[in-house]
């Protein structure tokens, strides 16, 4: 039988988040991206999702004024993607948000604006993962990263 278990990100999880992040090369195709990603599972506050112990998964996120929250960065093993383990991380998250009173649970991921993926589980699978989780597309941000991809806001309004 296997074991699923969501427990806090902490510092000695990092080497296993960032082979998580290796897994998925086309999420995580730019270095910078990878360095940020990097730097925030060793500084910002988080959930892991261990598999029989071992860490498949993980999320980490801010807190915005009084009112939201936002999954900074969110992913899972290439290996057990599509297994339910992202909406346990997703629900784990909006469930800590709620019971601290906030309302909203923002995310953003690349746009459909930026046309279609080169992959078949790119970043349509990924808009569709958050919308499965609740979530909305509420606006594109041109410009917000760069020249990089055209971030698209997500929002999940969190049951009070």
């Amino acid at each position: 039988m296997t074991e699923v278990t969501i427990r806090a990100l902490e510092l000695a999880d990092a080497e296993a988040c960032d082979a998580i992040v290796l897994s998925l090369p086309y999420h995580f195709g730019q270095e910078a991206g990878r360095q940020q990603c990097a730097e925030a599972v060793r500084s910002e506050p988080g959930w892991v999702c261990q598999l029989d112990g071992r860490a498949v998964g993980f999320c980490t996120f801010a807190r915005h004024l009084d009112t939201s929250g936002e999954i900074t960065w969110l992913a899972v093993h290439a290996d057990h993607r599509g297994s339910g383990l992202g909406t346990r991380l997703v629900d784990h998250l909006a469930a800590q948000m709620t019971a601290e009173g906030r309302r909203l649970l923002l995310a953003l991921t690349v746009s459909a604006s930026d046309g279609p993926d080169d992959v078949e589980d790119g970043y349509d699978a990924t808009r569709a993962f958050y919308r499965s989780a609740g979530f909305v597309e509420a606006r594109d941000f041109a410009g917000f990263w760069g020249q990089a991809d055209t971030p698209v806001l997500m929002v999940r309004v969190l049951d009070p």
